[in-house]
């Protein structure tokens, strides 16, 4: 510590000055300001001037300060002086945001070595954790001097912590040291005292089992009597034949932890960290069951939608227990559905399954939540549909919204469903088949398809087959053609249709370049038998004829030829136009 501690350059900084007033208005830019500062020697003596400061607002901002990263170039001094002043104070508070931070400064990687093998006389390669010797920052002034440095800070920094590695494993190893000596000590200040520390861990502190172990603090507190791991000088390690996924919470000073629930409880709502979290549900649910049946219907439903996953899966697992949730209605499970991660919503829907009774739930709910795009509450949603039939014309129109049903997996058994009770209607429209023909989704015209052809009333409705003459879609186009087909067999044959929607259902299909193979061979018959029997619309059928003529092919070709060369026979006053259509026939 000697050589931090060197008086203060003569010569005025006119940017630390301006910290410093910063600090005296506790203003919280201080925080960044003070971080950009590279000069040790200013910073050392300022650590006593901020510490002692009985101002809550520079305890706020030295919190806020030790609570960034420790990767601010020069602050060797300033870091050890405030940590060795906590120290010697007590100060729990700021020692727990130590614990935190030093923990931050080591991260091991998975690395290959390979070792000398004197009995097989080669090297073997190995696998295991060490620490890069690259992430220290330099303590030299001279590289924090250049414009380099100011353009690319966040670059020079980023990935390194002051101290060496070696320094940084004391200060982490004297940090928990502190609390260690204090649950000896004066026992009814540890649990309060690491509680502070454990709310400060989060969730990027342990992405994987190998930061869990880096954590040498975190993991004292509370797991250090479990067989599964042991600590060694470099750090943590899984005991031979341990596994992580058996780790159970076995905390250091035991006894503390169990003279009350609610630190644990605190923990549990209150922790960043899931790995925390999770280790208070398992320590409340292992020895203060009865504190967890205490929670309040409202608290566990406002869990659902918090997000923290370990309390989800609790509040989940706790109401598949209760007794009593049948007093909420459907409206209140929806808000509860619709602040809830995707992947809770399977077990929601069979808890909302469980207790609500399918008559508790009005029509325009249940439709509401067969819209849903969770796959989920739809089929809750179409669950609840069942025995209900529209009775009012809203009811009537939310049935015809189904055909937009956002679940692609259910929403054809809810348009199914629909057309089932739209067809037992008293005052049943034909017109309403078209609802679902002209939806934008294949799957519900197919579904409008089969109600068309089952249901008599809609297949035999003029004015719906005129509707559908005009439809834009090519699957309801060919398959009318192949439906026209049947109905000239008739008596009455096409004339009931309007004659400009024939054919422009005529053209749709011959114009295709995609589809229609088929239905093209129908389409010309059904051109020359309309010439034939209205002569009088040649200057529309004939071009329409020779379009077709060049579609087809084989006996097609062939017949439409000979409806072509009788249509002239017959009317032979005819012949310039259809010369006029097709040039290259030759006349004899």
């Amino acid at each position: 510590m000697a050589r931090d501690r060197k008086p203060p350059p003569s010569n005025s900084d006119p940017n630390w000055d301006r910290t410093v007033r910063m600090f005296q208005a506790g203003a919280p830019e201080f925080v960044d300001a003070v971080r950009l500062r590279v000069n040790g020697a200013v910073l050392a003596p300022f650590a006593e001037t901020w510490y002692t400061d009985p101002r809550v607002e520079a305890k706020r901002l030295l919190f806020a300060y030790l609570e960034r990263p420790f990767n601010s170039p020069r602050h060797e001094p300033l870091v050890k002086r405030i940590f060795k002043f906590a120290e010697a104070a007590g100060d729990d508070a700021v020692m727990a945001r130590f614990l935190v931070g030093f923990d931050r400064t080591i991260r091991r990687h998975r690395v290959t070595k390979q070792k000398y093998n004197s009995r097989r006389r080669q090297y073997e390669q190995y696998e295991t954790v060490a620490t890069r010797t690259d992430t220290t920052l330099s303590r030299e002034d001279r590289a924090y001097t250049g414009p380099w440095f100011a353009q690319n800070r966040e670059q020079f920094v980023a990935g390194k912590f002051l101290f060496s590695v070696a320094t940084r494993n004391y200060l982490r190893r004297r940090a928990w040291r502190y609390f260690r000596r204090l649950g000896r000590a004066a026992p009814d200040r540890y649990v309060p005292a690491v509680c502070t520390a454990l709310k400060l861990y989060t969730d990027a502190d342990v992405p994987d089992g190998v930061a869990l172990l880096d954590n040498w603090g975190l993991v004292h507190v509370l797991f250090h009597h479990s067989p599964t791991l042991e600590a060694r000088a470099s750090g943590w390690r899984v005991a031979t034949g341990g596994s992580l996924s058996r780790l159970q919470p076995d905390p250091m000073f035991r006894k503390l932890w169990l003279r009350g629930a609610e630190p644990i409880f605190d923990l549990l709502v209150n922790a960043r960290c899931a790995t925390v979290a999770r280790w208070a549900m398992m320590m409340l649910r292992r020895n203060f069951p009865d504190r967890l049946a205490r929670v309040e219907l409202s608290e566990l439903l406002m869990w659902i939608g918090s997000p923290n996953p370990v309390l989800n899966e609790l509040a989940l697992d706790l109401l598949e227990t209760r007794g009593g949730l049948e007093s909420m209605s459907i409206e209140d499970w929806l808000t509860v559905a619709e602040s809830a991660r995707p992947e809770l919503l399977d077990r929601i829907c069979v808890v909302v399954a469980r207790v609500v009774k399918p008559e508790a739930v009005n029509f325009a709910n249940a439709v509401r939540l067969a819209m849903q795009r969770p796959v989920p509450l739809a089929r809750l949603g179409f669950l609840f549909l069942q025995g209900k039939k529209p009775v009012t014309h809203p009811e009537r129109v939310a049935v015809f919204g189904l055909r937009n049903a956002a679940a692609d997996p259910v929403r054809v058994d809810l348009v199914k469903w629909a057309c089932g009770v739209l067809s037992e209607q008293p005052d049943f429209d034909p017109l309403w088949v078209l609802e679902f023909l002209d939806s934008r989704f294949n799957d519900v015209r197919e579904v409008g398809w089969e109600w068309l052809q089952s249901d008599a009333r809609a297949r035999d409705s003029v004015l719906v087959w005129q509707r559908l003459l005009e439809s834009p879609y090519d699957d309801i186009r060919l398959r009318l053609v192949g439906m026209l087909e049947d109905r000239a067999k008739e008596p009455a044959g096409l004339s009931k249709y309007s004659p400009e929607s024939v054919r422009l259902l005529w053209a749709s299909v011959l114009l295709n370049v995609h589809r229609g193979s088929r239905a093209k061979p129908f389409v010309v018959r059904q051109i020359i038998d309309r010439l034939s029997a209205h002569p009088d619309e040649a200057g529309e059928l004939l071009p329409m004829v020779a379009v077709a003529l060049r579609s087809v092919r084989g006996p097609e070709f062939r017949a439409g030829l000979a409806g072509i060369t009788n249509y002239v026979t017959k009317y032979p006053t005819r012949k310039p136009l259809v010369e006029a259509v097709f040039p290259e026939l030759k006349w004899e």
